[in-house]
């Protein structure tokens, strides 16, 4: 295939090259020939038994992957799973109703924040330190997370308001999962403080 590649773009440059030195007949056979070359070639390519066989194999392996898409696709819009996820969306309520949902509604963001920070940050050091893009990033500095900090403090000071006010207004089971939130923010702190190659 390249050799034919390779001669097809040498009729192609004769082709334009040969108006100025060839004469006109000899240009003209020398564009037939470019014309005529690339689909005769391909075809005797294509109908040898090796290059039949790897297209076939190709095509057959094209069809599997349409027919498996097709299944998974029909799976998913089957009507029973259409109507189960109506049912889940129709169940689901717009907004808390009782002081329970909303102190629980409320501490979420807090949780979320202290799971996350040092996860983001040892995701973001270790993209700048392999990319060429910041020039000006230094492995043993690093980048300055000031604001990541201090919503991370702020995240285990509202875990303890969440914690005092569920403690008054929610039953005990969930004031057990906020506090187990606030300890595990206190192990990351500790263990970031302790060990802050970990984290870089």
């Amino acid at each position: 295939m390249l050799w034919v590649f390779f001669t097809q773009m040498l009729l192609l440059v004769a082709v334009f090259i040969g108006r100025d030195f060839f004469p006109s007949w000899l240009s003209r056979i020398i564009m037939v020939m470019a014309i005529l070359f690339p689909p005769i070639t391909y075809l005797y390519t294509f109908t040898r038994a090796p290059i039949r066989r790897a297209w076939h194999d190709l095509l057959r392996s094209f069809w599997k992957l349409f027919i498996s898409m097709l299944r998974a696709i029909a799976r998913c819009f089957h009507p029973a799973t259409i109507k189960q996820l109506f049912r889940l969306v129709t169940s689901l309520q717009t907004a808390p109703t009782t002081a329970d949902e909303w102190i629980t509604f409320g501490v979420l963001p807090f949780k979320t924040c202290v799971v996350i920070t040092f996860p983001l940050i040892w995701l973001f050091n270790t993209i700048i330190s392999h990319s060429s893009n910041f020039p000006y990033y230094s492995r043993a500095g690093g980048l300055s997370y000031q604001f990541l900090y201090e919503c991370y403090f702020i995240s285990l000071l509202g875990l303890l308001i969440g914690a005092l006010l569920q403690s008054l207004f929610c039953p005990a089971g969930r004031v057990t999962v906020t506090l187990r939130f606030f300890l595990l923010g206190l192990i990351l702190l500790f263990g970031a403080t302790l060990f802050p190659q970990g984290v870089r």
